[in-house]
């Protein structure tokens, strides 16, 4: 018989090991967003790991990494990783201003803008066309650049 932290470790090794055949294809990159305002994020795929962080906001866009039976495992917008259950997670198209005071424009042009947005500002997004997303913000409508946001699969490629 081994001890709890024999057991703890063994099962955290097979996790690492099964997820890492689980990673997706980086030309399948697939943004979703948290459905509540408390999600604890674990450490490993399953009840019995550690929780290493709580999610307070729902609606925050994350990118999908792997999966391993009902668990996702998440990448956040500050390049936080863990696990979540899959019961956590819309399938909502949200992004994260990622840039201070970043601008709202009334078209897809830098011609037209219509208001400054504050950095971590959750928006909901609804189309991305090249360089630009649609976005509506509290019932107000734009478009922003998308290397002012993060969230959707038009931002700078990740080095790393």
């Amino acid at each position: 018989m081994g001890t709890d932290i024999e057991i703890y470790r063994l099962k955290f090794v097979t996790s690492i090991f099964l997820a890492s055949f689980l990673f997706q294809d980086a030309s399948a990159i697939q943004f979703v967003s948290l459905k509540s305002s408390k999600i604890n994020m674990r450490v490993g795929p399953g009840e019995e790991f550690p929780v290493s962080w709580v999610f307070i906001r729902a609606g925050l866009p994350v990118k999908l990494i792997a999966e391993f039976q009902h668990w996702r495992k998440i990448k956040c917008h500050d390049n936080t990783e863990g696990w979540i259950h899959q019961s956590m997670i819309s399938g909502r198209n949200t992004a994260i201003i990622i840039k201070d005071k970043a601008l709202l424009y009334e078209k897809n042009s830098p011609k037209y803008p219509k208001a400054r947005i504050s950095k971590d500002v959750i928006v909901r997004v609804l189309k991305v066309e090249d360089q630009w997303a649609k976005v509506d913000i509290n019932k107000i409508k734009g478009w922003m650049k998308t290397e002012d946001l993060w969230g959707t699969n038009k931002e700078k490629k990740e080095i790393g």
